[in-house]
């Protein structure tokens, strides 16, 4: 009898202690909102464009699901992209791109946890390239809310 009640014992607080881990492990998930604003003279060199651009993110820690939606005006986007890790003034590779399509454009990416450590820490921009600008017409960095 007394093997029993221990053995439930153990069970219950088994259950308790995981319960509290997944409560622990969901209350560390958090969203982050992120922005850039996007202008020529934010290009690496800069362009004499005209156009501008804002984009808006959601970044969700659990998933490291990127969230975007980009608007623009005066620029026909051949591709727009995610470059880090830079800080303004410095170039960088893409890391995911985005689709092309009439302003505005939406969608998700997911992030290594390393490109989402870049992005967090402010080290990524959004860079919308066109036929006019094949390396970039107008560029943003990305900042936290």
């Amino acid at each position: 009898m007394l093997n029993q009640m221990t053995g439930k014992i153990w069970r219950i607080s088994a259950l308790a202690g995981a319960l509290v881990l997944a409560v622990i492990s969901a209350a560390d998930a958090q969203t982050a909102s992120l922005a850039a604003h996007l202008f020529g003279n934010s290009v690496v060199p800069q362009t004499k464009s005209d156009a501008y651009g804002e984009a808006q993110f959601t970044y969700d820690s659990e998933t490291r699901q990127l969230d975007y939606y980009v608007t623009y005006d005066g620029a026909a986007p051949t591709r727009i992209d995610l470059h880090g890790p830079a800080a303004p003034g410095e170039n960088a590779g893409a890391v995911a791109v985005f689709s092309v399509s009439e302003s505005p454009v939406t969608g998700k990416v997911t992030l290594t946890p390393e490109q989402a450590n870049v992005l967090l820490a402010g080290k990524m921009y959004v860079d919308l390239h066109s036929q006019a600008y094949a390396n970039g017409e107008i560029r943003g960095q990305i900042q936290k809310h």
